[in-house]
């Protein structure tokens, strides 16, 4: 099913550069403050090519993405950036900690053939957004290189692949740094004949799940098309027909996938005065005390349901509630049609649709009145101070919901997933010239 192949990686050389100070976060979660610190920390930094900073001034010819291209192609020429004389797969073991557990997850740099979504070989579970794809097309465009890399999963269930990885692990690392939030980098270069064939075979009959990077998928392939477009003769196996990913095994230990709680403002009084009672047509509830030291402790088997369980606070002062479904059939009235049975058993639907569009009268992708938060004590904290008036807690999706939706070609609300930790830009870079 999916053409994965190996591939001559652009990267940092790392007998002249310290990595640690030249990775940076992919280009959707870096916020101002941390793009300022990126800059400072280091004259070679990522940042200036993943998500180049704008300034006054820019046009058509002088912008972002120029300046993008240039720091390219000057670290290119003085050798900061090395490409690889062999084609090859990139293992990349990412430990970092969370809530006090340290984790190790592995991924599998790797070009794959980029396919129309309804071929179904590689599988989406969420909705895009037209304004960060025109951005990274013109960016891939541009740099003619794919900048980070989608983050992919696959189903290994006689795990084959696994077996490969594992003896993989035991060779010495290619390189090794530090990140941020103290974690840290492990990168094998694979290209010996055998191995690579076997990996080849692996996935060959496999098909491939996105987990992150939905935008950078759709412009690679957009870009695809338009170039084939102004030449027609492109052959078969030109390089930019492929897309840069990193490949995880549904079932790695390591696979952390945080909730993404709803915050919610400008609702009118009377709305929220008369929301409980609306809420108690369709759903059972439950009070918990935040109050009580041990109430998480409490909540973590409910948290960990399979379920369509939510939870709201803001109602009621410091006190949680829980809510169920009284009646599977009537809440399931309410939801939009064409969606499947796993779509409306999920709690991120429950609340969009049924409480936030049905209940309450708003748009669910409002983001002006809606915000996201992935931590349960700042999202707490954020009703508490006043900046939103109800939190909705949410459970985290399981990897096996991600390949039921996907496997159905049905898509998840917006903001249904997070990936913990994000894959580090910088690391490989994949140049889409033959």
């Amino acid at each position: 099913m999916a053409d994965v192949r190996p591939f001559k990686a652009l990267r940092y050389d790392t007998q002249q550069q310290d990595v640690s100070a030249l990775i940076c976060p992919p280009y959707d979660v870096i916020s101002p403050k941390q793009e300022e610190a990126l800059l400072q920390s280091n004259p070679y930094n990522f940042v200036r090519i993943e998500f180049s900073k704008a300034q006054p001034g820019d046009d058509e010819q002088s912008n972002r993405y120029s300046r993008a291209l240039s720091f390219l192609e000057q670290w290119i020429e003085s050798g900061v950036l090395r490409q690889d004389d062999k084609p090859a797969y990139y293992l990349h073991e990412h430990t970092f900690e969370y809530e006090g557990k340290k984790s190790k997850r592995y991924g599998l740099f790797a070009r794959i053939r980029l396919e129309e979504w309804d071929r179904m070989i590689v599988r989406p579970h969420e909705r895009t957004l037209a304004g960060p794809k025109r951005d990274r097309i013109r960016l891939i465009s541009t740099l003619e290189a794919n900048t980070s890399p989608v983050f992919g999963l696959y189903h290994d269930p006689e795990g084959y692949i696994a077996g490969i990885l594992a003896q993989i692990i035991d060779w010495p690392a290619t390189a090794a740094f530090n990140g941020e939030n103290g974690e840290y980098h492990r990168l094998w270069l694979i290209d010996d004949a055998v191995t690579v064939s076997a990996i080849e075979k692996g996935f060959a009959s496999k098909p491939l799940y996105i987990a992150d990077g939905h935008h950078r998928y759709e412009s690679a392939l957009a870009y695809c098309k338009e170039s084939q477009v102004k030449s027609p003769e492109l052959p078969l196996d030109a390089a930019l027909k492929f897309v840069m990913m990193s490949l995880t095994d549904m079932s790695d230990p390591g696979m952390l996938i945080l909730p993404t709680h709803r915050l919610v403002k400008g609702i009118a009084p009377t709305a929220i005065n008369a929301l409980s009672s609306s809420l108690a047509e369709f759903f059972n509830i439950e009070r918990f005390s935040l109050t009580d030291s041990n109430v998480w402790a409490q909540l973590e088997p409910l948290l960990a349901e399979d379920s369509s369980r939510f939870f709201i606070y803001g109602l009621n002062g410091k006190e949680l509630i829980s809510l169920t479904e009284i009646n599977h059939a009537q809440v399931e009235a309410l939801m939009p049609g064409g969606h499947t049975k796993t779509y409306r058993g999920m709690d991120v639907s429950v609340v969009d649709h049924v409480v936030l569009e049905k209940i309450l009268g708003m748009d669910a992708m409002d983001e002006e009145r809606i915000d996201y938060d992935h931590d349960r004590s700042s999202t707490i904290s954020r009703v508490d101070s006043g900046e939103f008036q109800l939190a909705f807690i949410l459970k985290p999706v399981h990897p096996e919901t991600i390949q039921s939706i996907s496997d159905a070609m049905d898509k998840m609300p917006r903001k249904s997933t997070y990936f913990y930790p994000k894959i580090p830009s910088g690391v490989v870079l994949y140049r889409l010239k033959d």
